[in-house]
């Protein structure tokens, strides 16, 4: 019960799977009480199934955080950047912090919430590198020595998330640390390199990588794609700094209304809201990390999905150079499905 749908099917040892990926061990909620997934009354039961999970899995992460660690919201890195300067902000690299915020971000990442985990990850990194310094008098007691081992720490959390050992150590050094010496520069190298072989050790994604969404092209790129792909630059800055300017407003707002005073209601129904218009577009039902995989992967004889449904693309011969092929159907219904799938994400 405890194994996705890709796991579950890769259990069977069946050879031939219907055009959705689903195998014969692998049951929708509906198909528990005997209703088939493609009917109505399947689709009725699979949204009611979506929705119902995400508010128990939202409500939960919510109400652990507001009971037992308030430090726990957000991702925690402008924090971690206030107590690197020099600020102390006790309790916040608590261990009620660090066991709190490790099962609310499960819950809120499963709630399909459109949140990340990069975030949190560095914060809870730093969490067991304050908790670890205690056991060393050296550490613990010097306030200085203890950020160093945050540095290290922080740089160790990026890199599980993105499992970039380098850009983890960039990422402590130009962002959060304030205090950086020659020597916490190799310490912070080696600690990202052993948490990044500890994470292709575990190999939580099944595909001997360190990230969901790791991607190989084995054919180049046309003059033309700059195109597209400098206007993809311009269009995502102006989102982002469309996004700080409204998250800024929000905030602002949460301030001076009712809305702040509860916020396991706020979260509840944030988490209905985005369950609702989600789950009818497959781009916005499947998470984050899924979906990228999917835009960046390369379409071949065993992606079935309608954003590789080109006509007349030949996949049997492996040293055949596959020319441009004509969009089908499938691939202009996912291009409107994934336009609606921005927007939403945006709003």
């Amino acid at each position: 019960f405890y194994l996705n749908m890709e796991q579950c099917c890769w259990s069977s040892n069946e050879t031939v799977r219907d055009i959705s990926g689903n195998c014969s061990l692998w049951l929708t909620w509906p198909e528990l009480i005997g209703v088939e997934r493609e009917s109505s009354g399947g689709f009725f039961l699979r949204y009611i199934s979506y929705v119902s999970w995400a508010l128990l899995f939202a409500a939960l992460a919510a109400s652990l955080v507001r009971m037992f660690a308030p430090y726990a919201c957000g991702s925690g890195i402008p924090e971690i950047k206030t107590i690197l300067s020099g600020f102390i902000i006790r309790g916040y690299l608590g261990k009620w912090t660090f066991l709190i915020k490790s099962v609310a971000i499960m819950l809120a990442v499963a709630s399909g919430l459109s949140l990340g985990k990069e975030g949190p990850m560095v914060h809870m990194a730093c969490c067991i590198g304050n908790i670890l310094s205690y056991m060393f008098p050296k550490y613990g007691r010097n306030e200085a020595k203890k950020r160093e081992i945050l540095s290290a720490a922080s740089a160790a959390g990026v890199s599980v998330a993105f499992g970039a050992p380098i850009g983890g150590v960039l990422f402590s050094l130009e962002e959060v640390s304030y205090y950086f010496p020659l020597k916490t520069l190799w310490r912070s190298f080696f600690c990202a390199l052993v948490a990044a072989f500890v994470l292709q050790s575990i190999n939580p994604f099944g595909n001997e990588h360190s990230v969901l969404f790791y991607v190989e092209y084995n054919k180049p790129w046309l003059f033309f794609e700059l195109i597209p792909f400098l206007f993809l630059g311009i269009v995502g800055g102006l989102i982002g700094s469309l996004f700080i300017r409204a998250n800024i407003y929000w905030c602002k707002f949460r301030k001076t209304s009712k809305l702040g005073q509860y916020p396991v209601i706020e979260v509840i129904v944030v988490a209905c809201v985005t369950a609702l218009f989600a789950f009818p577009n497959k781009y916005t039902r499947m998470n984050a990390s899924e979906l990228i995989y999917l835009l960046f992967t390369q379409c071949g004889v065993t992606n079935e999905h309608d954003i590789c449904d080109y006509v007349d693309r030949n996949f049997t011969n492996a040293n055949h150079a596959v020319p441009i092929a004509e969009a089908g159907y499938g691939v202009y219904t996912a291009l409107w499905q994934l336009s609606l799938a921005l927007v939403f994400k945006m709003i």
